[in-house]
């Protein structure tokens, strides 16, 4: 399998969703086989990131009926593509109500509130079986998760990298901890119980935090290492060229340059020396 890294908001607008399209942008322009998979399911935004909203191709209702590991490059062949990356995302009008994450110890919003059904534990069973199936058939697979514990337990397994975005905003670094401790407790477990196959060692123990604000000073980097006991692996400030690049339809990452460029590109290069030293 190629590599899967995944990235998870502690709060709204923090901006991991064009975190996450920026390293597959990138990554695509090194000459990697990429694919972007939106795993929330009922407010993903991925296909307006990468400005596929209007574009044909298959989201995720036309894999309500998979069953088994997809096959990954078949299944690319037939997605919206943007900056050579193939996007997995989904509709907002497509139903679907997953799992309650109520009790589960991780922070959450609006969208746990909705109540369980065979769909939507439908949906969390398929989830594993496409990401399996696009991780064979790429060097990287981006996944972008919601807040929802249900969804991040679902493919927790297959990760080899996890980051959690969090903001500067007082609000935003109280959700953090909850976030944090949480992803901590889930990675360390599957760590603790193994992986189903031998060949993948690369199961993180700590999520890595990626700090995002208007000004990142360093003694804020100082509190918030001390304060989540986690690596801070790359900080986004102000960035007027994803603006640009947005009002443009282009995703971020798509000129090369720019805040959101240079963590994507800190993040690639981090997770390919940890491939390395695995």
């Amino acid at each position: 399998m190629g590599n899967v890294i995944a990235f998870v908001p502690t709060s709204g607008g923090v901006g991991s969703s064009t975190l996450a399209a920026a390293v597959a942008v990138r990554a695509a322009a090194a000459g990697r086989a990429v694919v972007a998979v939106d795993l929330d399911p009922l407010a993903g935004c991925l296909d307006v990131v990468f400005g596929l909203e209007q574009e044909p191709g298959w989201r995720w209702p036309e894999l309500a009926d998979v069953a088994g590991v997809v096959d990954g490059q078949g299944l690319a062949d037939e997605l919206p593509v943007s900056c050579g990356v193939p996007v997995l995302s989904g509709r907002r009008d497509a139903r679907w109500d997953p799992r309650s994450a109520s009790g589960s110890g991780l922070a959450s919003d609006s969208r746990s509130d909705s109540t369980s059904d065979s769909t939507s534990d439908g949906w969390l069973d398929t989830l594993p079986d496409v990401v399996a199936g696009l991780a064979d058939a790429h060097d990287l697979t981006v996944l972008d998760l919601p807040r929802d514990p249900a969804v991040l337990d679902a493919v927790a397994s297959l990760i080899d990298a996890l980051v959690v975005v969090v903001g500067t905003q007082v609000p935003q670094l109280a959700a953090a901890s909850a976030v944090v401790s949480g992803t901590r407790g889930l990675l360390r477990r599957l760590r603790d119980a193994g992986r189903p196959w031998e060949a993948e060692p690369l199961l993180p123990i700590e999520p890595w935090v990626v700090l995002r604000g208007r000004r990142v000073e360093a003694d804020l980097e100082d509190l918030v290492m001390d304060d989540l006991d986690v690596p801070l692996v790359a900080t986004i400030g102000d960035d007027r060229r994803l603006i640009a690049e947005v009002a443009e339809g282009l995703p971020p990452g798509a000129r090369g340059r720019g805040e959101v460029v240079r963590a994507a590109d800190e993040l690639l290069l981090r997770l390919t020396d940890q491939a390395v030293a695995a």
